[in-house]
């Protein structure tokens, strides 16, 4: 089975979050038939992150990536998992995010080395991230010395694949409004008050500090969108509570808790100005959508780190030019990064995630494999 034969084999593989057992299977077949001792961090009897080592050289460098996808969005041409080639492209779920990734670990980590090194693949990442959780909780990445992800960048702009390497992430958290109104009769709703009305209100003021919320020298500035937006009545009568979910994305040295208490001042702010007023002495009130796992939080890589420098030498070499981004959005390398390490994503070329235009470069994905190979070789 050649290198393309591998990732076509990934994206045939259903493993959307919740269904990752026949892709934990076979990573760790793979890596066992070349060398590698493996091993499970059990979520539950169906579910489970592989990892494995292998050789006595150096500090261990940790290759990562996450083994689930989101389900299927859109019309696809054919089925999601039945690869599709046209050009240089390869269609197929998961293809850029991140079986191109899975796959280019595995075919580098097949040449002959005696270099320690960890593979952790993780589930979970596309829903709470609780594989890496686990993973960080397991002791695993104990003495690990930097990691190497093949995630895919969500850096502002054009895609560069190979000629990028993503040395930081912004952070999330979703806030949770309760937004009060005055139920009536709903034939007689001038006695009432909506708290649909008033939360349609509130949205669009939040909507209005977008642009104000911060800045980083690195990172993507912060931002925020509502999510989710529900009131209901049971029968013929207004609304009298209707609740804003709001996702928030953070830079440093923004937090959860900070997040919450900007919005909270902000919301203070509104009632002082007589934008909003307190109904029957009820106010808005806010606090962080539980949630199964720690939010994660923003991060950056030095680009001085000396593995930093020699992916980048070895990136430059194989693809041209290379430079740093700074991701948008979250992934299981926030979580890494909170555990103390210095991580380093570079991933194949690919766009459409999420959709059903999803492809990945066959081209970018081999070139991948090279670099991972010749940093294996160096480092």
């Amino acid at each position: 089975m050649d290198s393309v034969d591998v990732l076509k084999k990934l994206i045939s593989i259903n493993s959307v979050f919740g269904n990752e057992l026949e892709m934990a299977v076979y990573l760790d077949e793979r890596l066992r038939q070349v060398g590698f001792s493996t091993d499970r961090v059990t979520l539950s009897d169906a579910r489970y992150n592989v990892v494995g080592e292998r050789g006595r050289r150096g500090k261990p460098i940790l290759f990562f990536g996450h083994m689930d996808t989101v389900p299927p969005y859109g019309k696809w041409v054919g089925s999601p998992f039945v690869p599709r080639e046209d050009g240089d492209r390869i269609y197929g779920l998961g293809s850029a995010d991140m079986k191109g990734g899975l796959g280019a670990i595995l075919e580098a980590c097949g040449q002959e080395s005696d270099r320690k090194i960890k593979v952790a693949f993780c589930v979970d990442e596309e829903n709470v991230s609780a594989g890496s959780q686990e993973l960080v909780k397991s002791g695993f990445l104990r003495k690990v010395a930097a990691v190497v992800s093949t995630e895919l960048s969500t850096s502002k702009g054009e895609p560069k694949g190979t000629g990028e390497i993503t040395l930081g992430r912004r952070g999330r958290c979703v806030l949770e409004i309760s937004v009060p109104g005055r139920s009536a009769h709903g034939a007689q709703g001038e006695k009432g008050i909506s708290a649909i009305m008033e939360a349609a209100r509130l949205v669009q003021e939040l909507e209005r500090l977008n642009g104000n919320l911060g800045s980083h020298r690195l990172l993507p500035p912060p931002t925020q969108f509502v999510r989710r937006l529900s009131a209901e009545s049971t029968s013929l009568s207004i609304p009298e509570r209707a609740v804003i979910e709001l996702d928030r994305h953070l830079v440093s040295p923004q937090t959860p808790e900070s997040a919450l208490r900007e919005t909270g001042l902000f919301i203070e702010r509104l009632y002082a100005a007589k934008k909003f007023a307190p109904i029957d002495g009820k106010k808005i009130t806010l606090r962080l959508k539980e949630r199964a796992t720690p939010y994660l939080a923003p991060y950056i890589t030095p680009a001085s780190n000396s593995y930093v420098r020699l992916l980048s030498k070895i990136a430059e070499e194989k693809a041209g030019s290379v430079s740093y981004g700074y991701g948008t959005s979250v992934a299981d390398d926030n979580r890494l990064a909170s555990a103390g390490l210095p991580v380093m994503s570079i991933a194949p070329l690919g766009a459409g995630e999420h959709t059903d235009k999803e492809w990945v470069s066959k081209s970018d994905y081999l070139r991948l494999i090279e670099i991972l190979k010749e940093f294996i070789r160096r480092c």
